[in-house]
């Protein structure tokens, strides 16, 4: 008579478990979170002020970041009932039941905490290194603590709450502010004590395909949102163009999704003209960073001709991937020379 192993089947748990916390943690979206310090760390060697240490700190944190929002929006999408059997795309950790409410609500609490002082840690050692900026030491670095706070609650936010904004349509804007502004601007700030312009340019031009990033997960999810009321824009242009406004709610979506593209490659051009100057050789920079965008370009491409919602999921790591090159390729031409 055969006879089960207890340790195989605790291992086998043990593994699942994992596998459920590292799927929650979503691996992909991470390099993308980190785009925002090498766009500020390539303006800031431009400038002739970067520091190690503050681009180590200012990874750790980015990636927190995000790692909390994907802990809540896994969170979110489950207590407001869009994580059930007509969800499009992978099941969950938290649908399968392999991770409690409670464990992710402690895993925030956590992260949110280790993210706080980390943060606190680098605005304390960034600031206090080299000239004080204008506004004053102490001021900048309240300023920096209630910024970090800020982003901490937009990241648990997003589904988490009686009122997510995530599902009143405000998704995309959030991450464009927090993941392509504050991260570029903030960054660059850190390192210079002083305000650019080409930073602000250059975080709108990251803020862009970030929220591309999200619009496709959202491309992919429009019809199952609005049949449960999760507004996004994806599905408020879908909703839109169903309407009879005299252009289809596919191809609105899609229009949206090209323009966030097309103008990121344009804003990260005038980003390095305005931090290297007009010369031959930022135009030889210029083209280099044309180059760097093909991948991005491409995977637009593709999404623009895919017709079925559910395959718009393949796309979302060549986006993500693509904008991390893209802002990799622009930081090392600003930086270098």
């Amino acid at each position: 008579m055969k006879t089960s192993n207890p340790s195989i089947s605790h291992k086998a748990q043990s593994g699942e478990t994992r596998s459920a916390w590292i799927e929650a943690v979503r691996p992909r979206t991470l390099p993308l979170a980190a785009s925002g310090s090498f766009a500020a760390a390539g303006l800031a060697a431009a400038r002739g002020h970067f520091r190690w240490q503050t681009l180590v700190l200012m990874l750790v944190v980015s990636i927190l970041l995000q790692v909390i929002a994907n802990f809540a929006d896994d969170l979110g999408d489950l207590s407001h009932g869009l994580d059930d059997a007509t969800r499009v795309g992978p099941r969950r950790g938290m649908q399968r039941g392999i991770i409690t409410p409670a464990q992710m609500k402690r895993a925030l609490i956590g992260l949110s905490a280790i993210t706080f002082i980390l943060g606190c840690a680098l605005v304390c050692t960034a600031l206090c290194h080299g000239d004080p900026p204008r506004c004053g030491i102490v001021t900048a670095i309240a300023a920096f603590i209630a910024l970090g706070v800020a982003a901490i609650a937009a990241a648990i936010l997003y589904t988490v709450g009686p009122r997510p904004y995530g599902y009143a349509g405000l998704g995309d804007a959030v991450s464009f502010l927090f993941f392509g502004i504050v991260a570029v601007c903030g960054g660059t700030f850190l390192y210079t004590h002083a305000f650019d312009p080409a930073a602000l340019v250059a975080g709108i031009a990251l803020g862009l395909p970030v929220a591309a990033v999200m619009n496709i997960n959202n491309m992919r999810d429009s019809l199952d949102d609005a049949a449960k009321g999760k507004r996004t824009v994806a599905a408020a242009l879908y909703g839109l163009g169903e309407r009879g406004h005299g252009i289809s709610g596919e191809t609105a979506m899609r229009i949206y999704h090209a323009i966030l593209i097309c103008v990121s490659l344009v804003l990260f051009l005038a980003a390095l003209f305005m931090a290297r100057g007009v010369s031959l050789g930022t135009l030889v920079r210029a083209a280099a960073l044309s180059v760097g965008f093909q991948p991005l370009l491409s995977t637009l491409v593709d999404v623009i001709h895919e017709p079925d919602h559910a395959a718009l999921d393949r796309f979302m790591a060549p986006t993500s991937l693509g904008t991390v090159i893209a802002t990799l390729v622009f930081a090392l031409c600003t930086a270098l020379g």
